[in-house]
């Protein structure tokens, strides 16, 4: 048989492909030697990197570890390192960039964390500090960054700066209706309205200087036997006729007012409410109280009763006695102190409508501070914590203290007075000779051996916004 044979173009494409092959083989080991070779330069600079970094060259170390971030952009270990060495060369801005970088890949990075905390700390920012803190999750990082997270958390809240002040009284803080948190103030002879940031808003030589609740900014005030409003200029607005015993802030469109009954010396106290047009409304008890998300409290023959907003009366009460703020407030933050019938020592809580809400009792109740703050309550002379739903919180252990604001409340212990959280551990350490409860923009008044003062925690200053 004759021998068959390959056609030399057919020779042509078997060689070509053997050639095509041969060169997809060397270019993949050119490929993957280059690979690893780029690879273990890259493992070489970053070891070149730490070395210079444990022999704190920063300088040196933070153009390696950037360089190895540009061969590899998401590199966790070189990204922390720089964000590190930037807050160990106290340059803030640029540590908290790259912290944000680093927490955006990986938010558990507790260590991480503490250094853009503490990188806004130096920025004078305690308010951001904060909040980044407390984005960290309860196991994030180590056991040790763990508890300095704790404890600089704790240092943080308790900041404070003092601004002094010469005043001889101080009145609770109230809110004008735009929220803005003020207190009365009593300096020489003059009453005064300060706002939480220390700026006085209103003064006046008068004898009574109430709060504001109304949109309208009507302040009730006193002056020798006359009672009647200003505006917050100190300008007369509101002047009744005739002569009151007592006036108190306009609330839902109603102030409170009493006066006697008649010309008589022994004619009884008669107690209504007055309209924006000073006209008298229900003027048949001997007490009344602003009106509170649509209910108003008032007593009659030794009753107390809860009105509606028409002033008609909705319901009697069981309690014989309300607390009452300065301002003539029988209800703060939707809530009624009542002392229960037939035991003089025993107060318990009421909503507006004056129905119990738990059974809790307390030989001694303190007004809320805040909307579901916990409650001072006092027991065998001592003084603890209890939650709107009649837990107890803190056991009494404390010589005094104010309801809770803003997750603090002052308390006394061993003749001083400090600030504790909810755990009951001290932030601000009893050293002062009073201190109030802070206000919704985180600022009290407190007293040393200066005088009064008012301390503004730091996360709340202007400067750190």
């Amino acid at each position: 048989m004759a021998e068959e044979k390959v056609p030399h173009a057919g020779k042509k494409a078997v060689f070509a492909g053997l050639l095509l092959l041969l060169f997809c083989a060397a270019a993949w080991g050119l490929l993957f030697y280059g690979h690893a070779s780029e690879v273990a330069g890259l493992e070489e600079r970053k070891l070149a990197a730490d070395e210079k970094f444990q022999k704190q060259i920063y300088d040196e170390a933070l153009v390696d570890y950037k360089a190895c971030l540009e061969a590899s952009p998401n590199d966790l270990d070189c990204m922390a390192r720089v964000a590190e060495i930037y807050h160990l060369t106290g340059q803030d801005n640029s540590c908290i960039a790259w912290c944000e970088r680093v927490l955006r890949q990986d938010p558990k990075d507790l260590k991480t964390r503490l250094y853009e905390a503490r990188s806004y700390d130096n920025k004078k920012n305690v308010r951001s500090a904060i909040s980044v803190l407390q984005k960290a999750g309860k196991s994030d990082g180590t056991g040790a960054q763990r508890k300095e997270r704790e404890e600089y958390l704790r240092e943080l809240k308790g900041r404070y700066e003092l601004t002094y002040f010469s005043f001889q009284n101080i009145y609770p803080w109230f809110r004008l209706p735009d929220g803005t948190p003020c207190a009365t103030v009593a300096e020489e002879q003059e009453l005064s309205v300060y706002t939480a940031a220390g700026k006085e808003k209103l003064s006046g030589d008068w004898g009574f200087l109430g709060a504001s609740a109304d949109d309208d900014l009507l302040f009730p005030v006193r002056e020798n036997d006359q009672w009647f409003f200003v505006d917050d200029n100190g300008e007369r607005r509101l002047v009744p006729d005739g002569t009151y015993q007592s006036l108190h802030s306009f609330s839902e469109g109603l102030a409170p007012a009493a006066r006697k009954s008649g010309p008589g010396p022994d004619d009884p106290v008669v107690a209504g409410y007055l309209d924006k047009t000073l006209k008298e409304l229900r003027f048949d008890f001997q007490e009344t109280y602003p009106l509170n998300g649509g209910y108003a409290l008032a007593r009659k023959d030794g009753t107390y009763f809860v009105l509606d907003s028409s002033l008609q009366e909705v319901t009697a009460c069981e309690f014989t006695a309300v607390k009452v703020d300065p301002y003539g407030n029988a209800q703060k933050y939707g809530m009624i102190l009542g002392r229960l019938p037939g035991d003089e020592e025993q107060w318990a809580m009421y909503a507006p409508n004056g129905i119990r809400v738990n059974e809790f009792a307390a030989e001694d109740l303190r007004m809320p501070e805040a909307v579901n703050g916990p409650l001072a309550f006092r027991k065998e002379g001592l003084w603890g914590f209890v939650s709107w739903d009649g837990n107890v919180l803190l056991e009494p252990q404390f010589e005094d203290a104010s309801s809770f604001s803003k997750g603090m409340a002052a308390v006394k212990k061993d003749g001083k007075w400090g600030y504790i959280d909810k755990s009951g551990a001290f932030l601000i350490a009893p050293t002062f000779d009073e201190a109030g409860p802070l206000s919704s923009s985180g600022s009290a008044f407190v007293k040393n051996h200066a005088g009064y003062s008012l301390m503004t925690l730091s996360r709340y200053r202007k400067n750190n916004q």
